[in-house]
């Protein structure tokens, strides 16, 4: 599975071919609060800029009030290029806006391993007027889980009993409960910085802490090509927590995830 981490420090918003209204709501962390782009000409570009180079794996743009299929393009900046024209990897050359079970709308990207670090990216929507609710570029590792995953959909709402005994409901938005154990691993993976990135499982539990925003793509493709459908229909964007790491005997440890999405409106 892949677990996106990390987003860049200090991103800077911005749009281009269009006006924007809240853009701060892009990167807030909750994808409930919305940016609005309006009066662009057929399309417009939204931008996320900071100032150090870092390994983007992770794109998503959730939220969506485009229609469903329109057409988004995402492209990178590396320190030193002038513009956003350096081509990505995965589906980032065109992905559809992806029409959700719960009935919102996102588009998720799934960059290679070896994408150089950018400074900057651009996601270009062809339609002019929209809102999104999170734009998501993070870092991310991958890791091994065993197959006994689970995933609920979780139902928050209050029902009680009437004198009738009828029920009064007060309905919340439901949210996917994801729950992962990792394949065991060696101490070189658990403590020794021993995965991509010079990261290993104590530093990933660092990078959630305190309800940070992470993504878990437990299942996004296979053999190194993308599944777009599955890719849409699983990933989740919300919090991490994390498990004790248990001791296996030896250099061997056991670690489980609970992941919890943070949906749109």
């Amino acid at each position: 599975m892949l677990i996106g981490f990390g987003q860049p420090a200090g991103i800077v918003p911005s749009v281009s071919g269009a006006a924007g209204i809240n853009l701060a709501a892009l990167i807030d962390g909750a994808p409930a609060s919305v940016a609005r782009i309006s009066g662009g000409a057929g399309t417009a570009s939204l931008r996320l800029d900071w100032a150090t180079a870092t390994k983007i794996r992770v794109v998503a743009a959730l939220g969506l009030t485009c229609p469903a299929g329109t057409i988004l393009t995402l492209t990178g900046k590396r320190a030193g290029d002038a513009g956003y024209a350096h081509a990505l990897g995965g589906n980032a050359a065109s992905q559809a806006a992806v029409q959700l079970v719960d009935g919102s709308r996102a588009a998720w990207f799934v960059l290679p391993a070896d994408t150089a670090p950018l400074v900057g990216l651009q996601l270009q929507v062809a339609t002019g007027g929209f809102d999104v609710g999170e734009l998501v570029a993070m870092q991310a590792v991958e890791l091994n889980a065993e197959p006994s995953w689970t995933v609920e959909r979780v139902d928050p709402s209050e029902s009680a009993r009437t004198l009738g005994g009828g029920l009064n409901t007060v309905q919340r938005r439901s949210y996917r409960r994801l729950k992962v154990a990792l394949t065991p691993s060696h101490l070189t993976e658990v403590w020794g910085a021993g995965l991509a990135g010079g990261l290993d499982w104590d530093g990933l539990v660092m990078h959630s802490a305190g309800d940070r925003r992470v993504a878990a793509l437990v299942r996004w493709g296979q053999e190194g090509a993308i599944n777009v459908a599955e890719l849409h229909r699983q990933a989740l964007y919300g919090r991490g927590m994390a498990g004790a790491i248990g001791h296996l005997g030896g250099n061997h440890f056991e670690q489980g995830w609970t992941f919890e999405e943070v949906p749109p409106v």
